[in-house]
């Protein structure tokens, strides 16, 4: 086997051992994981998983680290394709934030119920891409309101409730439900130009 096909199949089986991970603790909470579910899940040898992980502390700072970098990602992007004004930026954020939520519920549910569980030194490393995509938020809502655009007199608590409410789509959303993932997100950018106070001209 040579270097690159041997770097692939090892690149396999982390992202395995990865998905398998996200999906026990998404089921049974990261209290109750352990590693020697998370190897059967993943369908190798606890020993295998020691290999690329040295706890499960660690896979859950993976994978909350990548969903949290993966989300701002979609907003910065989404951001760079929508017009300048403050109410075409907060639509864009807002949509591409509760878009990924919509199709990422296990990752985005884990993310806000079982980073708790997590110590002062790995919280940091999880919480960098969190802290930012919400100054990004503030930052579009404080422009709008000086420009007039948005009536709201408590920027950062606002924020907050529209984040929160983004949030929360992981929680009820459903792919076979009557709504698309599109869709929901679609109607939350609308819900929250409405909680920032916008006033079209």
């Amino acid at each position: 086997m040579n270097t690159r096909s041997s770097g692939a199949v090892i690149s396999s089986v982390r992202q395995r051992i990865l998905d398998a991970a996200l999906e026990e603790f998404y089921t049974a909470g990261f209290h109750a994981a352990t590693m020697r579910t998370i190897a059967k899940r993943a369908g190798c040898s606890a020993a295998n998983v020691y290999n690329h992980f040295e706890n499960k502390d660690e896979l859950l700072v993976e994978i909350l680290r990548s969903a949290s970098d993966e989300q701002f990602t979609a907003t910065r992007t989404a951001l760079r394709k929508a017009g300048s004004a403050p109410a075409e930026q907060w639509t864009a954020a807002v949509v591409a934030h509760s878009l990924y939520t919509a199709r990422n519920q296990q990752a985005c549910l884990v993310a806000n119920t079982e980073l708790r569980y997590l110590d002062e030194v790995d919280r940091k490393r999880v919480v960098g891409s969190r802290d930012a995509q919400e100054h990004l938020f503030v930052t579009i809502a404080e422009a709008g309101v000086a420009g007039g655009d948005f009536d709201v007199p408590h920027v950062h608590q606002a924020v907050t409730a529209v984040l929160t409410m983004c949030a929360g789509i992981a929680l009820w959303y459903r792919p076979d439900g009557p709504l698309s993932a599109r869709a929901v997100a679609d109607s939350y950018g609308v819900y929250a130009l409405n909680l920032v106070g916008y006033r079209p001209a």
